[in-house]
């Protein structure tokens, strides 16, 4: 659910136009509201790309923007970090990573000197940090990040904020890989709370969120709890979507899955005829 896009909605660029001109050595200089305007244009441009996943195109106009950043504010300016933190993610994007680590890094350092140790900005860069390294599958670094992220996320959000629930899934996720189920289930339960409180409990993510649970669920052998939440999933996804949606498709191939290894082959049998039926329609 967690996708590119939930480490993209927390992204805000700052910029106030001020106009004033440099005399220098008495030539006149480019007006800085200019540069500041052409800054905030590639910053957005950059911003757009990534979100199109336009990503080569995007790495270039980033770097431009970070350039651009850097010749108009001073040293320090959170503007610098705002362009640093988007270029890493960028470089992340595409496994760069010894250039994406010392931008998130520089980023991180300016957000803690200008706005202090515990800002959203802050925990945005532990964030996306961590998700660098839970890419390598550096999980001890990883987790460290993303503790510290949620730490200060809770106490400038609440621990019960919707801006809360990227980091919980994604410490379960990785806990999950690292097979460690039982320190995964509270936080993809915490995570489904949150979700259900905010959205209501018909909305589609969390049926997403659900599912993962189950699956942990079947890794800890406890079925019932599993295939109640499969159930639930179902329902929620079929109402969102209809019976004969692909997406339903795939998870009735899960729920076969789940029956097939709790030895009930029969019902696995139905799922995956009903699951086949629904691709074949769509290859009409």
């Amino acid at each position: 659910m967690t996708t590119l896009e939930n480490s993209m909605k927390h992204l805000c660029i700052y910029g106030t136009k001020v106009f004033f001109i440099l005399v220098l050595f008495g030539a006149c200089a480019t007006p800085a509201y200019t540069q500041e305007n052409l800054w905030k244009e590639l910053n957005n441009k950059t911003t757009s790309l990534l979100q199109k996943k336009r990503y080569a195109d995007a790495i270039k106009v980033g770097e431009e923007a970070l350039k651009a950043a850097k010749k108009t504010f001073p040293a320090g300016d959170t503007r610098i970090a705002d362009t640093m933190s988007l270029l890493g993610v960028l470089y992340r994007t595409y496994g760069r990573h010894a250039e994406a680590e010392p931008l998130f890094n520089q980023a991180l350092a300016i957000y803690k000197e200008s706005l202090g140790s515990e800002h959203p900005s802050v925990a945005r860069v532990l964030y996306e940090l961590a998700e660098m390294f839970f890419l390598q599958n550096k999980y001890a670094e990883a987790e460290s990040l993303y503790t510290q992220s949620l730490g200060i996320s809770e106490k400038v959000l609440g621990p019960d904020h919707p801006g809360v629930v990227d980091v919980l899934n994604r410490l379960g996720e990785l806990y999950q890989d690292q097979k460690k189920y039982a320190e995964a289930i509270p936080l993809y339960k915490r995570a489904l709370a949150i979700e259900e409180k905010t959205f209501g409990a018909d909305h589609p993510d969390l049926a997403s969120a659900m599912n993962n649970l189950a699956t942990l669920y079947c890794h800890q052998s406890d079925n019932t709890t599993a295939e109640s939440l499969y159930k639930q999933a179902l329902k929620i996804y079929e109402k969102e979507y209809g019976k004969d949606h692909p997406l339903i498709a795939t998870v009735l191939e899960k729920m076969a899955e789940f029956y097939e290894g709790t030895g009930r082959k029969s019902k696995a049998k139905q799922f995956k005829a009903r699951a086949k039926k629904i691709y074949s329609n769509y290859q009409k």
